[in-house]
C-alpha cells in the first residue's frame, strides 16, 4: 500500500503542474499569487488545471468549488482535503471491520 503524499509534496507537486503545464516562472507560483491577476490563467487553461490534478492525485474535483479558488492557497488547501480524506477511506477500507 503506498503512503499518502505529505502536506509539502503535495504543494510541490501542485506547483510543478503551474510551472510544467501552463510555462510559469516557479518564483510566481507562491500560495498567495492570485490565478488571474497574478499568474494570467483563464478559464480555459482553469479547466486544463483541474484535469491535471485529477490525473496526478487520483482525486475528483468538485467543479462548484473549483470555480471559488482565487489563489494559489486556494487549490493547495482544497486538495490537500481531498488527498487526505481520500487517504482515510483507503485506510478504513484496508483495515476492515
Amino acid at each position: 500500500m503506498s503512503q499518502t503524499p505529505d502536506a509539502a509534496r503535495i504543494i510541490s507537486e501542485l506547483d510543478r503542474i503551474f510551472v510544467d503545464q501552463f510555462e510559469l516562472d516557479a518564483t510566481a507560483v507562491v500560495p498567495a499569487a492570485r490565478l488571474r491577476e497574478d499568474l494570467d490563467l483563464d478559464s480555459l487553461d482553469a479547466a486544463d488545471m483541474l484535469v491535471a490534478i485529477e490525473k496526478k492525485f487520483g482525486i475528483r474535483l468538485d467543479d462548484q468549488v473549483a470555480r471559488q479558488f482565487r489563489t494559489v492557497d486556494d487549490i493547495h488547501s482544497y486538495v490537500r482535503k481531498l488527498v487526505d480524506e481520500k487517504a482515510g477511506a483507503a485506510s478504513s477500507a484496508a483495515a476492515g471491520p
